[in-house]
């Protein structure tokens, strides 16, 4: 009995035994000699830090070289949880800027057709949820508004078409109507105190889609603001670049009070930079100020949805002002900007046929 006892502790023992190496065995094959290696893991598996790294990172190489279709990758891959971490992102930017983020925010809006942000969450400083919607409605707009100015220039032509054959038919002993003065042809409601305006010729729908989008938005307190853009052919040639940036001040103190933007446009086939200056209404409505900064470009009075429209050798740009709010304080009312919201859309030279 005392042997079979033994017999029986000593199956035990080794059972433990085994049990044993096999788990050192087993641990050593899996973290020593072939380790399991993550490869090509979704961002979306992060924990929320890195998360918001990653987004920081897509935001920084936005800003860099200006490539929509890869910053609307970058920002999918997180799935569901890109719009919590733009979110956090936004709430703290760290070495981000303002304005990268809020550009960035723009491009996805209209890419995707919504905001990257989460419903009621605000770009510090920019309000740019309401804008980023705005601006997304707006650009859903634009193809159904070509559509139905395109029909209506048809139906207008042939409009004519048929009152001109009408009219060789009929008798000729009509009353004849004295022609309209030019004056009065292009004449147009002004704002009380803004000067005269050149009369701008019609602009019909381009026959071509824009060769690039882009939409800047400047903030009071961004005292460094200088937008620029890249713009390519189709091919990926570099054509030449646009861009918005601070134009005049006025008064004193930090932080600066812009009450002109440049608007400008460079052509690398043309020999100068176009450059158009968007004022406020007190910059415009002061002649010393509007003179001297007639000398950088042709002044515009900011009026909301005011399109800027620049031309060089081979490029064509509309910059439509999207929206902008005055700021508020001890200098004269509606003096500077506290935002300005731009859309830059370029093509090709004749693409924007006027009549």
């Amino acid at each position: 009995m005392e042997r079979l006892k033994d017999l029986r502790e000593q199956k035990w023992a080794w059972a433990v035994v085994g049990l044993i190496v096999g788990l050192a065995v087993g641990l050593l094959y899996a973290w020593v000699i072939s380790p399991v290696e993550w490869k090509d893991a979704s961002p979306s598996l992060l924990s929320e830090p890195y998360r918001q790294e990653w987004m920081r990172m897509a935001i920084d190489s936005y800003a860099a070289n200006r490539d929509a279709d890869l910053a609307l990758t970058r920002y999918q891959a997180l799935g569901e949880e890109g719009p919590a971490s733009m979110q956090g992102v936004a709430a703290e930017p760290g070495s981000v800027s303002t304005t990268a983020i809020q550009n960035f925010n723009a491009v996805i809006s209209i890419l995707e057709g919504g905001s990257a942000t989460t419903e009621g969450t605000a770009v510090p400083a920019a309000e740019a949820t309401p804008e980023t919607k705005a601006g997304a409605a707006a650009s859903k707009l634009v193809v159904p508004v070509c559509g139905a100015t395109l029909l209506m220039g048809v139906l207008l032509a042939a409009a004519l078409v048929l009152r001109n054959r009408m009219a060789s038919k009929a008798p000729r002993a009509q009353a004849v109507v004295g022609p309209q003065s030019a004056e009065e042809s292009t004449a147009s409601p002004r704002a009380a105190g803004t000067g005269p305006r050149k009369a701008q010729p019609a602009v019909t729908a381009p026959a071509q889609d824009p060769l690039a989008t882009f939409r800047t938005i400047y903030t009071l307190g961004d005292d460094l603001y200088d937008d620029s853009f890249s713009i390519e052919s189709a091919a990926g040639d570099f054509l030449g670049e646009c861009g918005v940036g601070i134009g005049d001040m006025v008064g004193v103190g930090e932080p600066k009070k812009v009450s002109a933007l440049e608007v400008w446009l460079f052509d690398k086939n043309d020999i100068q930079t176009v450059t158009k200056v968007l004022m406020s209404r007190y910059a415009y409505n002061d002649e010393a100020t509007r003179a001297r900064l007639s000398a950088k470009g042709d002044p515009i009075l900011a009026n909301s949805g005011e399109v800027i429209r620049l031309q060089t050798a081979s490029l064509e740009v509309e910059a439509r002002l999207v929206d902008f709010k005055y700021g508020e304080g001890p200098l004269p009312p509606e003096s500077y900007f506290e935002r300005v919201t731009i859309e830059l859309r370029a093509w090709p030279r004749g693409s924007l046929k006027r009549s």
